[in-house]
């Protein structure tokens, strides 16, 4: 769901107001039964989704009864006719996945190599059906479902699953278009016991964690992301301005998401997972992505890189590494978006064979080593950050170039820099980049003193107070799309 339209809120407050008085009422009379709290927010869920996108619900819709009825059928079976029914559907889900968000790039950019011809008319067909657009959300919830197949298929108890606790597993209204992608274990029974739990303390800690979230992605990164130069090609400090501007804009949006389905499932009494901590405090590639994006990052590694590896543990390397291609493929079909998973299993690599080394060499001989590694390892996630914004791969090329350029170093360069953003830019832009530098500096802080949250400061009552006023305040006026609503 888009939580920066406004008629995401609309549609949520004419379908509460009914329900909920009816629900008051049952209550009153003695008529009302739990179960039916969870036919509400099955009812909640499917009714934001059809308001988001009619045509991409009934892709949803299709999906959803398939995969309950075979994964029902599933734990009615045992032995090889199970694992048969579970390895067709994955398949067939994957292969929905696949139509939709990568057949025209395979026809037009991997074809399209080889034979130009075949790209150029399947351009003029105007590609497949359906290929106007993404359907939101299709590759997360595509991904919490193949999770529920195969812990299903593993799981030692086989109860049988009810149509609705499914429903709400899968549709659940905060969390389906962008995650976290939740798992069976953590998530399913919270939906089977569910009911609407509105006490202080849930609505206190979802104001907290949605203040957060309004805060990081309407203040911050929408007022970040007008400043982002993809044009400029020559001026080296421009090409790393804007890769630095898009490394914030893109956690603030994202976890600015994240926060907020946090905060909404919070009001409700459901607890998700917290799908961000504190990335940027990292001190290693390998611990930014133990905190970044946390529900991929361990679905990729339990769904492709063990299944992959097996008890070939000397291939580990070769896995890794490809996981992490996959991975950046996940994030759009796209050569950059390969390029830049790529990019990240080969740091792992490095950080694999001579991290410990350089740790120790850096310990040893150089001041102040931990805020070297936390340098490092920010600057590499910036220079990733270049390939993941750059669609195109031939500009992409040039800036790359223009980076390993002394000349493009040049003081003149710098000049041309500032002058480029005239006196109301840079001040908003001043503005807005010293509240992300404190919105970073307390997340550093939680983590220098090891508290229970990385974002307890920040989610403390007068801080997260703090943070809704200044998004009344300094709110961008045209707020852009969540980035992630794209892959």
């Amino acid at each position: 769901m888009n939580f920066s339209e406004f008629s995401f809120w609309w549609v949520l407050i004419l379908f509460s107001i009914p329900f909920f008085t009816v629900r008051w009422i049952g209550q009153y009379f003695n008529l009302w039964r739990g179960s039916f709290d969870s036919v509400g927010l099955a009812a909640m869920s499917l009714f934001l989704f059809v308001n988001a996108s009619r045509s991409s619900f009934i892709i949803f819709a299709c999906e959803l009864i398939f995969n309950y009825i075979l994964v029902r059928l599933m734990l009615r079976r045992q032995g090889w006719e199970a694992k048969m029914i579970a390895t067709s559907l994955v398949a067939i889900d994957i292969a929905i996945l696949a139509y939709f968000k990568y057949l025209n790039f395979f026809v037009e950019d991997v074809l399209g190599l080889l034979l130009p011809g075949v790209a150029t008319s399947w351009q003029a067909q105007g590609g497949i059906p359906g290929m106007g657009a993404i359907p939101p959300g299709l590759s997360f919830y595509t991904f919490q479902m193949v999770a529920f197949v195969v812990d299903s298929f593993t799981s030692k108890k086989k109860r049988p699953i009810g149509i609705v606790d499914y429903v709400n597993f899968v549709s659940f209204f905060p969390q389906v278009v962008a995650g976290p992608i939740e798992r069976r274990a953590d998530f399913f029974p919270q939906i089977e016991a569910f009911r609407f739990k509105f006490t202080l303390d849930n609505f206190e800690a979802g104001l907290r964690w949605l203040s957060l979230g309004l805060f990081m992605k309407f203040v911050l990164a929408d007022n970040i992301s007008p400043y982002i130069d993809l044009e400029e090609t020559g001026n080296a400090w421009l090409v790393w301005f804007s890769a630095y501007l898009f490394t914030l804009r893109i956690y603030f949006d994202f976890a600015g998401y994240s926060f907020m389905a946090l905060g909404l499932a919070k009001f409700v009494g459901v607890k998700l997972t917290t799908n961000f901590l504190a990335p940027y405090t990292s001190q290693s590639i390998n611990e930014f992505w133990r905190r970044w994006h946390v529900t991929l990052s361990t679905w990729f590694r339990d769904y492709v890189f063990l299944p992959l590896m097996g008890s070939r543990k000397q291939w580990a390397p070769f896995f890794l590494f490809l996981t992490f291609t996959l991975s950046g493929f996940w994030h759009g079909a796209a050569w950059n978006f390969i390029l830049w998973g790529a990019y990240h299993g080969l740091l792992l690599l490095v950080l694999r064979y001579a991290g410990r080394p350089f740790y120790s060499f850096v310990g040893q001989r150089l001041f102040m080593p931990q805020f070297i590694s936390w340098i490092l390892t920010f600057g590499s996630v910036i220079l990733g950050c270049l390939f993941f914004m750059e669609t195109n791969v031939h500009r992409l090329a040039t800036k790359l170039q223009t980076l390993v350029s002394p000349g493009a170093y040049s003081f003149a360069n710098i000049g041309s820099a500032f002058s480029s953003f005239s006196g109301n830019e840079a001040t908003v832009l001043t503005l807005t980049l010293g509240l992300a530098t404190l919105v970073l500096l307390l997340e550093h802080i939680a983590v220098w003193q090891k508290r229970e949250s990385e974002y307890d400061l920040l989610t403390s009552p007068w801080v997260s107070r703090a943070l809704l006023a200044l998004t009344v305040l300094l709110a961008a006026n045209t707020p852009s799309q969540f980035i992630y609503f794209e892959f």
